[in-house]
């Protein structure tokens, strides 16, 4: 699939997503992974994601702050956007395809 965006973009969404996959993938084989009887007292998912956060803290610790809060707001950008247009097309595909409205306008 090519993609229209630029390049610097196209990267970016890539790596958005093949890294938020891999993260979902990696907690989740973690959870299951471990004993029922691991953390008692504790969520187990609460405990792989703590541990999961200290493992990228050590690699963000020694970058500017200004640049992680820079590159927090850009995911949360995009994921935003990407529920925005998923709720516009919602929306248009049931004006589109409503069975109760005769000829004529469905847009608008």
């Amino acid at each position: 699939m090519e993609c229209p965006c630029n390049g610097h973009i196209e990267r970016f969404v890539s790596e958005l997503l093949s890294t938020g996959s891999m993260l979902s993938g990696v907690v989740g084989d973690l959870i299951d992974a471990l004993p029922a009887d691991a953390y008692p007292g504790e969520d187990p998912r609460e405990v792989v994601v703590e541990m999961v956060y200290g493992t990228i803290a050590t690699a963000l610790g020694a970058v500017d702050p200004q640049d992680v809060r820079t590159a927090t707001r850009l995911i949360d950008l995009a994921g935003t956007q990407v529920l925005e247009h998923l709720r516009l097309a919602s929306e248009l595909s049931r004006r589109m395809h409503r069975s109760d409205v005769g000829p004529g306008r469905t847009y608008g």
